[in-house]
């Protein structure tokens, strides 16, 4: 659900948590348990509740001013600008990811 509502693919959030995609269609029918592990990452790459995910309880979602956020969390602060360019990077895959990070650093430090 979460996976589908964020418009990822199950190879996606393979490649994401570190496992194969027939290990993430396992989960999603039910006929395979993730790993606490695997689980943490998931709810990690989604931006979703561990509690929501694991347990199907409570809000999908940890927003700002619940018990586990008291402050606003950073993105809550940042600039249009800043959340424009972090929601095109989620967009990317890992290994892309990587290879812009690396570029970014290599850009700074000159």
């Amino acid at each position: 659900m979460a996976r589908r509502e964020r418009g990822k693919s199950q190879e996606w959030l393979a490649e994401e948590v570190g496992v194969r995609q027939t290990s993430v269609s396992a989960w999603e029918r039910g006929s395979a348990d993730p790993t606490v592990d695997n689980m943490s990452r998931v709810s990690q790459v989604l931006n979703v509740s561990f509690e929501w995910l694991a347990k199907g309880v409570g809000a999908m979602t940890v927003g700002v001013g619940s018990a586990l956020n008291e402050q606003p969390s950073a993105y809550d602060m940042q600039t249009e600008e800043q959340r424009e360019l972090l929601a095109l990077f989620d967009q990317l895959s890992k290994k892309k990811r990587e290879v812009l990070m690396t570029f970014v650093k290599d850009w700074i430090e000159k």
